[in-house]
């Protein structure tokens, strides 16, 4: 046993240093004497009652259950009436995905994924929960760009609805499903790519227009959908560009100018960076303050971004052509994407820019660009492997420059400010979106919403594609040009909206939203349950009770997963025999050995908790 022992309140330990009378918050009954040599192990008590934190609930799922919004089930659609149902992308960065409906047809814009969050252990990510189509005529999915959070799901989602529906996209995003489709085995027997500005016929009642927007990605579009209540505006992602990068469309004002004049019933649009201030940066301001750094680094350049951010790779690559540098592609994904940018004429490098990693060993340091993936520190992303010495490619020097060349996502500060710590401790330089203007967002700011709200002047002003506070401060920028706030409907996922000829509704209904995991190759098996236990795991760990009978008596063994030994703890192992044993005593009270494990396990938590603070999961085996 350790140097720390329980004793009962026997009078072999005094307690001279409480006032008589007086009681702490929360006192087990025990007093805790300690002869403890420093470095040792030891139990504490404090004075304060152990909380329970399990069973588990997210802070969002939290709140949905104190608020308790009243949530209907879908009443059958009215003749004359145009549904509208966000099965994703209105709660979240991610999982974007817009049905509109009319009669017996519908159409779906963009199938997103969302990555997994701090609670959602292990998982791959989330895809949008389509059970509403069961049974319903889908005419076509019209797919605004190539990010992952628009196209993304399409492999899941299509083998759900069927691999013959007819999907659109243009030139890049058609590409890159093309090459998706390509890895999964599983070919898309109506995948179409759209032309910019030429109308597409979906079914009877929808028309698709696709036109230019200026996003991080090549061909980006927005979609004019003409239904017979009227017309509506889908931006996807997008911004306002006044200096766009060359070898590539951007946002004809005029033609859009021309649509509002024409006529818009509703404008859906981007929320992402619509409760920021002022208009985003062009990409090409990102330009001098990226040559200042290649000018002055003695070393390699090593960047880091997303490499779906074409824009962003592209001007890497001219930069260190600039400067007499040669490129290294490190990474899968980032090959795959600048290929087809390659292809399309979107990125033209000059002959022998881009070479192998083995090619570049032979040259000097400062003619050397590496351009890999890993800007969110991610565990296995190529900058991450680069500087934890596990890449088989290279490692880092100390004359090194690193650009994180695009903003953290949310929730993945720590990750990044780890990486950060990591790559100084070696030496290297590092510069990052908040020191200089080394990243242009790709998303539309509040002047720049206002201004596409005037040129459309649409009658309503729907905001998508953002957290919440994102599409309530979107909201706010159509209400300082004067709108009311029943015509600019804030959506949440699965709510329906409906247009009739004459009125808009925003209705309680809400179609199916539940949380649909792509968890290695499982597509939808996993669910809350599953991950509060593994969030409880990760967390608390696993104590595992053997229970086997004897001819006279029980035997109770004890194992554990993420703690340590029950019986390196003093008195838990005798504490925890103890609880059992006066359970085995009566076993007329349960109905089955179901009911006898379940409350074996919920006691047995209650211990860990009372005598270690810990709520481990706790797995109870009888024999």
């Amino acid at each position: 046993m350790r140097n720390t022992r329980y004793q009962n309140n026997s009078g072999k330990t005094p307690q001279t240093d409480r006032k008589p009378g007086f009681r702490s918050f929360f006192d087990s009954g025990k007093n805790i004497a300690t002869n403890v040599k420093p470095g040792e192990s030891f139990i504490f008590e404090d004075s304060f009652r152990p909380k329970k934190s399990f069973p588990f609930l997210t802070p969002v799922q939290a709140v949905k259950k104190f608020l308790h919004i009243p949530e209907e089930r879908p009443k059958p659609l009215e003749k004359g009436t145009l549904r509208v149902i966000p099965f994703g992308g209105t709660e979240q960065v991610g999982l974007n995905c817009m049905g509109f409906e009319y009669e017996d047809e519908m159409i779906i814009i963009d199938m997103g994924l969302q990555f997994a969050d701090q609670y959602q252990y292990g998982i791959n990510c989330s895809i949008p929960d389509l059970t509403y189509c069961r049974g319903k005529k889908i005419v076509g999915v019209g797919i605004t760009h190539g990010h992952i959070d628009h196209i993304g799901a399409i492999y899941y989602l299509m083998e759900q609805l069927g691999r013959s529906t007819p999907i659109y996209a243009t030139a890049m995003a058609f590409e890159l499903i093309k090459m998706k489709q390509g890895d999964m085995k599983a070919t898309l027997t109506h995948l179409s790519e759209y032309v910019r500005y030429r109308p597409v016929q979906m079914g009877k009642h929808f028309q698709i227009t696709p036109f230019v927007v200026d996003h991080s990605i090549p061909d980006s579009v927005g979609l004019l959908i003409e239904t017979p209540v009227g017309r509506f505006v889908h931006t996807g992602d997008w911004k306002f560009d006044k200096q766009p990068l060359p070898n590539r469309p951007s946002t004809n004002y005029e033609w859009i100018e021309a649509l509002g004049k024409r006529g818009v019933r509703g404008l859906f649009s981007d929320s992402t960076n619509a409760h920021l201030l002022g208009s985003s940066i062009s990409e090409s301001a990102v330009i001098h303050s990226i040559e200042e750094i290649f000018e002055k680094s003695p070393g390699r350049v090593i960047t880091a971004t997303f490499s779906s951010i074409i824009d962003r790779v592209m001007l890497i690559i001219s930069t260190s052509e600039k400067y007499n540098r040669k490129v290294v592609l490190l990474g899968r994904s980032m090959n795959n994407y600048i290929d087809i940018a390659i292809k399309l004429g979107y990125v033209r490098p000059k002959p022998g820019t881009i070479i192998s990693m083995s090619d570049a060993a032979k040259l000097p340091d400062n003619e050397i660009t590496i351009c890999c993936t890993g800007a969110q520190g991610e565990r296995y992303a190529a900058l991450m492997r680069i500087v934890t010495g596990e890449s088989k490619d290279t490692t880092l020097k100390a004359d090194d420059a690193i650009i994180f060349s695009s903003s953290v996502i949310p929730g993945n500060e720590r990750a990044v400010q780890g990486l950060f710590d990591l790559i100084t401790q070696q030496g290297p330089k590092i510069h990052h979106y908040k020191e200089s203007e080394i990243h242009a967002g790709g998303h539309a700011k509040e002047e720049d919403t206002k201004k596409m709200i005037s040129l459309l002047n649409p009658e309503f002003y729907i905001p998508i594609y953002g957290f919440p506070h994102m599409l309530r401060w979107n909201a706010r920028n159509a209400y300082d040009l004067g709108y009311a706030k029943d015509h600019v409907p804030v959506l949440r996922n699965g709510k329906l909206l409906e247009f009739t000829k004459d009125i808009m509704r925003e209705t309680d209904q809400y179609v199916s939203k539940k949380l649909i995991t792509i968890d290695g190759r499982m597509v939808g098996y996993t669910w809350e349950q599953e991950l509060h236990d593994r969030f409880q795991i990760s967390s608390q760990g696993v104590l595992v009770v053997g229970i086997s009978k004897k001819t006279a008596w029980y035997n109770i063994k004890y194992d554990v997963v993420g703690l340590p030994p029950v019986d390196t703890v003093p008195g838990l192992e005798t504490s925890l025999d103890n609880a059992i044993r006066n359970i085995l005593k009566d076993l007329s009270g349960f109905k089955d050995a179901l009911a006898f494990t379940d409350f074996v396990s919920r006691k047995t938590v209650d211990l860990m908790l009372a005598e270690t603070g810990k709520e481990p999961k706790v797995v109870v085996v009888v024999q």
